[in-house]
């Protein structure tokens, strides 16, 4: 009989105490056999548990090298409290993760080369984006080449580009992040002149030093999308001592056709909903003999469109539309409340 045959499941009461008893040795600090040093502070653990859960402890560990033999393993450009977090999980399985701890966790999990860390730091991560901190998590998506965090950040970035272009965050974007973003299509500006103001700040946030990107940064501006008065005005507003032939000859090049970005095709839309209406005493009926639906109707393009569908039992209805355009409907008897679309 072959050995994958003989397999039993797992005794997950062992595998509880073994990980409480290596827990317990580790605050004894007993049979460790690796001393970690971070600036002043020692850790005390054991090669197998570090090798366990990071690739970067197992291949120190198991190289065959002199490096596998040592038994002080100095730790540079690493925090002591964010190396605590992370040895603690290594002998609890137990990750503390906070807003304040998250950033700094993954930069040393990365180092660490912990997946397991920093698939929970990138989670945590995805989910806080905001208007507040998108640029930055741009920033530590690419720094880390985390696609997800990168991507999901890109997209805040995208819809509340006018709320953001003028952090600091923003203004320390490098240059390469810098034309990514300015030369999508679904930044969500009404007016190209948004994303010429912010180019011009970015640019002007250390001209000494960014000069040498001007052409770049400024040929993913729409020319033909600014209105006539800026199109005038245009060289005014360039740095000292840039007003080249090669930044004119520039301008002159650039398409007079211009794909336009997505905040410029937002139209009005009247959105209609079907609900049960209250009949005397108790109970409800539909409105008539369809199923609930939400429609909505552009009177620019004169079309109508279908929304997905909200819960059947919708009775008594309230709805919001937020500044951003996303339109939410609550149900006041069921307490339940959800989103039914966004960005008209």
């Amino acid at each position: 009989m072959s050995d994958l045959s003989e397999r039993r499941p797992v005794n997950t009461e062992y595998a509880v105490t073994l990980l409480e008893q290596l827990k317990f040795f580790y605050e004894q600090k007993l049979l460790t056999d690796v001393v970690l040093l971070v600036e002043d502070t020692e850790f005390p653990c054991h090669k197998m548990v570090l090798a366990t859960c990071s690739s970067y402890f197992r291949a120190m560990f198991m190289s065959g090298l002199s490096e596998s033999k040592q038994t002080h393993v100095h730790l540079r450009n690493v925090d002591p409290a964010t190396l605590q977090i992370i040895i603690t999980y290594a002998y609890t399985g137990n990750l503390a993760i906070t807003d304040s701890t998250v950033e700094p966790l993954y930069e040393t999990a990365c180092f660490l080369q912990v997946e397991d860390v920093l698939l929970q730091c990138k989670d945590y991560l995805v989910k806080k984006i905001n208007a507040e901190n998108c640029v930055r998590m741009l920033s530590i998506g690419d720094l880390f080449s985390c696609s997800e965090l990168k991507q999901s950040a890109k997209r805040m970035v995208e819809h509340k580009f006018p709320m953001v272009y003028r952090q600091e965050a923003f203004l320390q974007l490098s240059h390469e992040l810098l034309i990514d973003v300015l030369s999508s299509d679904n930044l969500n500006v009404e007016k190209e002149e948004t994303v010429r103001e912010a180019a011009m700040l970015w640019l002007e946030y250390n001209m000494e030093a960014r000069s040498q990107h001007l052409s770049s940064v400024l040929s993913q501006i729409r020319i033909d999308a600014l209105s006539e008065v800026t199109q005038r005005a245009w060289f005014q507003g360039l740095p000292p001592n840039d007003k080249s032939v090669v930044v004119q000859g520039l301008y002159k090049s650039m398409p007079k056709f211009f794909k336009p970005r997505l905040g410029m095709t937002k139209e009005e839309m009247l959105i209609f909903m079907e609900a049960m209406s209250e009949m005397q005493g108790e109970g409800y009926v539909m409105s008539g003999s369809l199923p609930t639906t939400v429609v909505c109707y552009s009177p620019q393009a004169e079309k109508v469109y279908k929304l997905c569908n909200p819960p059947g039992d919708l009775q008594k209805v309230g709805t919001l539309v937020t500044p951003e355009n996303d339109v939410f409907i609550a149900d006041k008897k069921n307490k339940g409340c959800g989103r039914v679309g966004g960005g008209f």
